[in-house]
């Protein structure tokens, strides 16, 4: 029978980094009774920080419903006729106060230590003990960052980590490796013999989603920030209902109930997962099984995801499902914004992310000082094959904006909202028309045909998004919707990015030099013919962004 080893409560395993920039592991309880004195988590990676935030968060929102500031047992409820000002005012409380009660997490967590244990005989944390079905992996498998070719010959040469380190794993980073493994694990095949269904479970469940999040000055307030105390009807959500204080379940692939609550919601078990050692007590490897999953289509109570446009099929006028819109390590944040302010949908609340709605929340209620600055902080996993069978790039990336911006959301027109989008847009349309058309030009000029646009085109796009990054950024941070003029603000920016489209094309053709093939006559529409040269390109493409951004004024 396997010893109790390592327990979470009370071992340093937690990564996290303090103000003056120190990275240091702490134990579970003292990563929430000191969550003030740190700056935030610090994990290996974005994407496991993600993970383990929503474990942090499960354990902050329990600790939140049942007890008040103080540290005085008070469950919010509405059988406890607690009703939204009561929830805000609690969070005031929290707020002021600075931290979690303390007494209340060491009661707490203490009750359910025995869960708590990485390594025990019936309930280790995490995982199912004497797991008999499942994958077999082997220990580099458990890494999330290391990166797999689909050369067999060469798997796994992708590394953080090297050599003989990986099979020294150490408990406490293996338990960090543990919680996201359940939260991205790939794809896995299910095995026929062992009990439960053989339905497809898909990615972990963090992986299907568009992970959205609030940052804040330390790893409190970042939890007080995403704590949404609200279901997206704005109302309490049920009693929690975090894993461990539920029955562990051994059935593969089991389809469950979308989660009432958010703790139950944050600790979803993934996959059944059970932890291999040697004789020595090194980790080997682990065993995998599908686990517990429900749809993510439609589940408009889950608070940190944005989500694609709602549309309508096109044959049967019904409209479709609300789906997750996953991170592309391509798209930067500020390019997400209609998303995540859900621009295109009025009146549409779902799709609206529920981090979002509380910190709007917060903000009506003039608990968040209406000159702050919001930060929201995007992360993926981006896999690396279309079965999803092995991980690829991470996703990292914030957005700051105004807090008096998401006033905007409560206003059934949104000004600020949409014309914000629009000019997303607008950028959007610069690079797929004017600098679309440019490089398909140049490629019939250079090479007499637009089939090898794709080289020329990904550059120019690539500068361009590049150039306007950190403008766009600045400029959306500054607009306050209660000083700022809209008109004078989106001339602004028009002008802006009129230029560093200008720029982009500019640089380019100054690469070619002066000694190329400058006239070429071509049929472009039957017996048509057009002649091509730069300079025509060039006034052409300045046409395209004359489209665009018809109001700016014409350069000559």
């Amino acid at each position: 029978m396997q010893e109790k080893e390592f327990n979470l409560l009370r071992e340093p395993w937690v990564k996290v980094i303090t103000p003056s920039l120190e990275q240091k592991d702490v134990s579970l309880t003292d990563a929430l009774v000191h969550a003030h004195e740190y700056a935030d988590l610090s994990g290996e990676m974005p994407t496991q920080d993600a993970a383990m935030l929503r474990v942090l968060l499960a354990v902050a929102v329990t600790i939140f419903y049942r007890y008040d500031a103080n540290g005085d047992e008070e469950e919010l409820s509405e059988e406890n006729n607690f009703d939204e000002h009561d929830v805000l005012e609690r969070w005031k409380d929290y707020w002021e106060m600075g931290k979690f009660p303390e007494q209340a997490i060491e009661d707490y967590l203490e009750a359910y230590a025995e869960r708590f244990w990485l390594f025990h005989p019936e309930t280790p944390f995490w995982q199912v003990a004497n797991l008999q079905y499942g994958t077999n992996y082997d220990i580099e498998c458990l890494f999330g960052n290391i990166k797999e070719s689909m050369n067999k010959a060469t798997r796994h040469h992708f590394s953080m980590t090297d050599g003989d380190e990986m099979y020294r794993l150490r408990y406490g980073e293996a338990a960090r490796w543990l919680i996201h493994l359940n939260a991205y694990a790939i794809n896995l095949k299910t095995d026929k013999n062992a009990p439960g269904t053989t339905l497809p479970v898909g990615t972990g469940r963090l992986g299907q989603l568009g992970f959205v999040m609030v940052n804040g000055k330390n790893l409190f307030q970042i939890l007080m920030m995403n704590l949404c105390a609200f279901n997206c009807d704005g109302a309490l959500w049920e009693a929690p209902k975090p894993a461990w204080e539920q029955e562990v379940c051994r059935d593969q692939s089991r389809k469950v109930g979308t989660p009432d609550n958010l703790p139950e919601r944050y600790t979803l078990q993934s996959r059944r997962i059970m932890l291999k050692r040697d004789s020595n007590g090194n980790l080997t490897g682990f065993r995998a099984l599908g686990g517990d999953f429900y749809p993510v289509e439609n589940d408009s109570g889950e608070p940190m995801t944005i989500w694609k446009e709602k549309k309508k099929d096109s044959k049967t006028g019904e409209e479709l499902p609300l789906r997750p819109q996953v991170h592309n390590p391509a798209v930067h944040a500020w390019r997400e914004f209609p998303a995540l302010l859900n621009a295109k949908s009025s009146g549409n609340g779902d799709a609206i992310p529920g981090v979002v709605q509380w910190v709007n929340t917060l903000c009506c209620a003039k608990i968040i000082p209406a000159d702050a600055l919001i930060t929201f902080r995007m992360i993926g996993m981006v896999y690396g094959d279309q079965m999803k069978y092995n991980y690829g790039d991470c996703v990292n990336d914030t957005l700051t904006l105004s807090a008096k911006l998401l006033n905007d959301l409560n206003s059934t027109d949104k000004v600020w909202i949409t014309r914000i989008s629009d000019q997303v847009e607008k950028c959007q349309a610069v690079a797929g028309n004017a600098l679309n058309h440019f490089a398909s030009k140049m490629c019939r000029l250079l090479y007499g045909s637009s089939a090898a646009k794709s080289g020329i085109k990904a550059h120019l796009i690539r500068q361009y998004y590049f150039s306007i990054d950190a403008p766009f950024r600045e400029w959306l941070a500054g607009i306050d919707p209660a000083q700022s003029k809209s008109e004078e603000k989106i001339s602004e920016w028009e002008k802006q990015s009129r230029r560093f489209a200008r720029k982009t094309v500019e640089d380019y053709v100054s690469t070619l030099g002066t000694d190329i093939y400058l006239y070429r006559e071509e049929d472009s529409r039957g017996s048509k013919k057009e002649l091509l040269s730069i300079p025509k390109i060039v006034n052409d493409c300045w046409a395209e962004l004359n489209k665009i951004y018809v109001q700016t004024e014409t350069v000559q």
